[in-house]
């Protein structure tokens, strides 16, 4: 991973690949981690081909593990790839998928990751007022998946990279409203760029850390202190241009440009811009092109170039128009997320008030609007009735917790016994009621049998006193037998507790 990031992916994508064939094809942990990292090394090395592929694989394991944390970054590199190849996709319901997956993210280094793929999505879509968030998430958190060593220093990066990048397009509207603002993430771009450099000497990191946190840090600060900053955004851009990351060397460029063009060395500006344009690999992020190429119309127009100068004027119309389209974009994925946040709420309160608390399964309510919709729509059920017959003897020698817990158990053995469409409800109390939905002849005969039989088998091998004198009492009765569907809980009842007369006997 730490070569997938930082120049070599060609590399990593080897020794990812021969650490794939030595997992197999087993869903695990790893294998989800393994699939994740094929897809950063190929993201970095622009193959958009096998960055998809090793996403879908990453998907198929984290749904298989029920590791949502995996598929929130997976989803994150799958927008992120067809944004950089111009495919674009469906970008909203990616994010809404993502934004979910991430909601269900219980280990915190990966919710983490996920905050800093989401940041550099929404980056890549211009909607900072989304992005600046999980950036910020990620670098509060500083939860580190794999025990790498930069991932601090890459939260505080991005950081930078994109409160300047806002600052940009703000300047780029000509509009002197907005002159607070810039200043502002100016300021938080530097802050942010600072707390990188520092955390990459407190690391030690070497290589291309070191480099990218100067230039960051130089460039956010190209106007305070213009000729510093050229003397250092200069040697960045040449030693990342060595080190073959051509996108962050025509960024330095780009910065340096500006710096000279602030110090009055026009000649040089338009020098540095023009290299900045050659260097920019066709692949670069929209984003980054947009810097780079309006940057260098800028500095041809201070440099007295007539024609740069309309250039420039054409490109604040368009920068404007792109300016409110970014805007109606950032409502359409904001309506989404809440649409979608507001979807939850209403499943999750539809669930809770259904939902038995202590065991799991569904309540009274559940039950009788069960039945109801049986008998308004003359539907087939059956209904099987549960007593568990010890309950009051467990809570008064082993306490109501040890009760509790037998009842738990009860509800989750209901729920492996039943069909995934029957409906499993605790009635109150100690009984419980299976409705099962179009049942054949024997379905409700079978279950009551695989019930008893799967509550016998726990009882027998339980280790906890409490455990071992579960007793269930079962009846069941079935509209197939010509009983009406209002009288089946009071047929399955009476059954239950014939069973459990009989059982004292």
């Amino acid at each position: 991973m730490t070569r997938a990031q930082s120049g070599s992916p060609a590399e990593a994508a080897l020794e990812i690949n021969r650490l794939l064939v030595e997992l197999g094809q087993e869903p695990s942990p790893e294998r989800a981690a393994a699939e994740y990292v094929r897809a950063v090394a190929a993201h970095h090395a622009t193959d958009a081909v096998e960055a998809l592929d090793a996403v879908d694989g990453c998907i198929r394991v984290a749904r298989a593990i029920d590791e949502p944390g995996w598929e929130a970054n997976a989803i994150a590199i799958r927008i992120v790839t067809l944004i950089r190849t111009g495919e674009g996709g469906d970008s909203v319901a990616d994010l809404v998928a993502a934004e979910n997956a991430l909601s269900r993210t219980l280990d915190r280094g990966l919710a983490g990751w996920a905050h800093t793929g989401l940041g550099y999505a929404y980056d890549l879509l211009r909607l900072y007022e989304l992005c600046i968030p999980h950036f910020e998430l990620a670098a509060e958190g500083d939860h580190v998946p794999l025990g790498l060593a930069e991932a601090p220093a890459i939260n505080r990066l991005n950081l930078a990279e994109s409160n300047l990048r806002w600052a940009h397009e703000l300047e780029r509207l000509g509009d002197t409203s907005y002159a607070e603002e810039i200043r502002e993430r100016r300021q938080a771009a530097h802050r942010w760029a600072g707390a990188a450099v520092e955390v990459i000497v407190e690391a030690d990191l070497l290589g291309y850390w070191p480099i990218a946190g100067r230039m960051w840090l130089a460039a956010s600060n190209d106007e305070t202190d213009a000729a510093e900053a050229a003397v250092i955004l200069k040697d960045c851009r040449d030693q990342l241009a060595k080190l073959g990351d051509l996108e962050l060397a025509a960024i330095a460029g780009t910065y340096l440009a500006r710096a000279y063009g602030a110090v009055g060395r026009l000649d040089d500006a338009v020098e540095a811009a023009q290299r900045a344009g050659s260097d920019l690999p066709p692949t670069s992020d929209p984003p980054v092109e947009a810097l780079v190429r309006h940057t260098a119309v800028q500095i041809a127009a201070e440099a007295g170039d007539v024609g740069a100068v309309t250039g420039l004027q054409y490109a604040r119309a368009i920068s404007r128009g792109w300016w409110a389209e970014r805007l109606r974009g950032l409502y359409a994925v904001q309506t989404a997320l809440a649409n979608h946040e507001l979807s939850i709420r209403h499943d999750a309160e539809w669930r809770a008030a259904r939902e038995d608390p202590l065991t799991g399964v569904g309540n009274r309510r559940a039950l009788d609007e069960r039945m109801s919709l049986a008998h308004d729509g003359g539907r087939s059920i059956a209904v099987v009735a549960i007593d568990v017959d010890n309950l009051k003897v467990i809570n008064d020698s082993y306490g109501h917790a040890c009760g509790d817990e037998v009842l738990r158990r009860v509800g989750q053995l209901l729920r492996e016994q039943s069909r995934a469409e029957d409906v499993v409800a605790r009635a109150g109390g100690d009984e419980f009621v299976v409705v099962l939905d179009n049942p054949d002849e024997r379905g409700a005969r079978e279950l009551v049998e695989r019930i008893k039989t799967a509550a016998e088998r726990f009882a027998q091998a339980a280790a906890d006193p409490w455990f071992a004198l579960l007793r269930l009492s079962v009846g069941q009765a079935s509209s197939l037998d010509g009983t009406p569907v209002g009288e089946l809980l009071t047929v399955a009842d009476q059954r239950m507790y014939a069973e459990k007369r009989r059982r004292r006997q």
